[in-house]
């Protein structure tokens, strides 16, 4: 792919958008009263790493899944992260149309080919239109609930937190997914136990 003399330029925007995301703390947490909150960077890394894998152990297309994992939440380096609450507030339609304008901007410093391509699988993801978007949101839902069960080990946080882990334990229809979090509820319990347990 053949550069202009001014794509460095652009791409030098495109990346301070995405550095942008590491500062940007994840409001639901926040507004839970937890103090060490990850940033929208953190969970668009483990949604990724979390999407190789299933879309692997499924036989699905592993690079379009891994994508749209990336960019799922790049435009929360201009709208921010938005809670239920937020959108609620806002508006459904209009807070998702304020997302993809951002998710727009940020891709259109990059090369036009590439900005066409990644917006295409933002909206299919926004759309679930395909298996693999389909994937990633029962991913970004089960990053969630694994995210909430970590943060239960402070036992002050767990009635405002265990309606993450138990609507996804309601709600998802992979048994693989409910298993794995199934045993990193009782992994938690027994250290959060053990604490407690007087020594012998």
């Amino acid at each position: 792919m053949r550069l202009s003399e001014s794509e460095p330029e652009r791409l030098l925007k495109f990346f301070e958008y995405l550095y942008a995301l590491k500062g940007i703390r994840r409001q639901g947490w926040m507004k839970k009263g937890i103090s060490k909150v990850e940033s929208v960077a953190d969970h668009s890394f483990s949604l990724a790493t979390l999407s190789m894998l299933m879309a692997d152990m499924k036989g699905l297309n592993v690079e379009k899944s891994v994508r749209m994992a990336l960019l799922h939440d790049l435009c929360e380096a201009i709208v921010g992260d938005l809670t239920p609450k937020d959108r609620a507030k806002i508006g459904i339609e209009k807070s998702v149309e304020e997302e993809r304008r951002a998710t727009e901007y940020i891709l259109s410093f990059l090369p036009r080919e590439l900005a066409k391509k990644y917006l295409e699988l933002w909206n299919e993801y926004k759309t679930n239109s395909t298996t693999e978007a389909k994937l990633v949101k029962e991913l970004d839902c089960f990053e969630r609930a694994m995210q909430a069960v970590k943060y239960a080990r402070n036992t002050r946080l767990k009635k405002l937190l265990k309606h993450f882990w138990e609507k996804f334990l309601k709600t998802s229809q992979d048994k693989l997914l409910r298993d794995v979090l199934k045993h990193a509820i009782r992994s938690e319990n027994d250290v959060q136990d053990s604490r407690i347990s007087p020594q012998a």
